[in-house]
């Protein structure tokens, strides 16, 4: 729930492309960072071993072994039949968890933004070969609204697609632990859960970064709109919360404006302490922020991306 909210609705994507094609050739360059890979086949080095033609070690032959990896020359040199072994290319589990409560979707400039920067992380992950999940939150109808797995870069296109057309949800609460929570318990290996909001939640943000590290990379990207970070209203104003609909008359003054950035950016660096201290990395975006310039060069300094 935004402390400064006006009434608004989102808009159709009447701007064009989430990304730009240029854009998109430059972030298949990049892969995203994880400590843990699934058992799907993907595009990263994996860990299993099985006889291959591209080979890394040897192993002694056995029954049910394809005998085109048999080393020959290898097995001249020794007593035994030995194969020629190789790494099984494995996918990285990501996951995102998309904010669209209207604290984010009344606001068109922060809907688009934080839409892009999902784009962009889902659009690395799919180019990369990973297996890619999005749940969008408040969820009306999980089964039917979010995006089920899908591994590799020919779905790309589709993905991109799916987010263009998501649009926001009504709610009065926006509370993101328990999707947390039932992500982790129905997902296996762990991988790398992404949390795309504007952090204005009707919980202590604490929870929400109480995730478990070992198996999961947790990457929270808050978005805010810029009127929010310098909001411009002086004199009587009506403030309306978008979620509760609930109105407040003030009468701000340049002090009152003062005070209000200053809490706003106090807020947001204990956001970003926190999530350090839980060895999470946190990314604070502006809806005005060219994608490539707020996005790409942080994570790359946080090692969140690899070339």
């Amino acid at each position: 729930m935004s402390a400064i909210d006006k009434a608004g609705s989102a808009t159709n994507d009447d701007e064009g492309p989430l990304l730009e094609e240029a854009t998109l050739r430059r972030l298949e360059r990049l892969s995203l960072s994880v400590r843990s890979v699934s058992d799907a086949v993907g595009g990263r080095p994996g860990i299993r071993r099985v006889p291959a033609a591209d080979f890394i070690d040897h192993r002694p032959y056995s029954p049910g072994d394809d005998r085109r990896h048999i080393d020959w020359h290898a097995a001249a040199r020794h007593d035994g039949i030995l194969v020629k072994v190789g790494r099984v290319p494995q996918a990285a589990d990501v996951h995102l968890l998309i904010d669209r409560s209207p604290s984010v979707s009344a606001w068109p400039a922060k809907w688009r933004q934080l839409r892009r920067v999902a784009a962009a992380l889902g659009w690395m992950a799919l180019s990369g070969g990973d297996r890619l999940a999005a749940h969008a939150f408040p969820a009306l109808d999980p089964r039917r609204e979010g995006w089920s797995q899908a591994v590799g870069a020919g779905q790309a296109r589709r993905w991109l697609a799916w987010l263009s057309t998501l649009r926001g949800a009504p709610s009065r609460r926006t509370l993101l632990s328990p999707a947390i929570r039932d992500l982790q318990s129905r997902s296996g290996p762990g991988g790398l859960l992404v949390i795309l909001t504007d952090a204005w939640l009707d919980e202590d943000i604490d929870r929400v970064l109480a995730v478990r590290q070992g198996r999961w990379n947790l990457l929270l990207c808050t978005v805010l709109d810029r009127s929010e970070w310098d909001p411009e209203w002086s004199g009587p104003v009506m403030l309306q919360d978008s979620e509760s609909g609930l109105t407040m008359e003030l009468d701000l003054n340049p002090a009152d404006q003062t005070a209000y950035r200053q809490q706003l950016l106090r807020r947001y660096e204990q956001i970003a302490a926190l999530a350090r201290s839980r060895g999470h990395i946190h990314v604070l975006i502006s809806s005005d922020t060219p994608l490539e310039t707020a996005l790409v060069p942080y994570l790359q300094l946080q090692a969140a991306l690899r070339r």
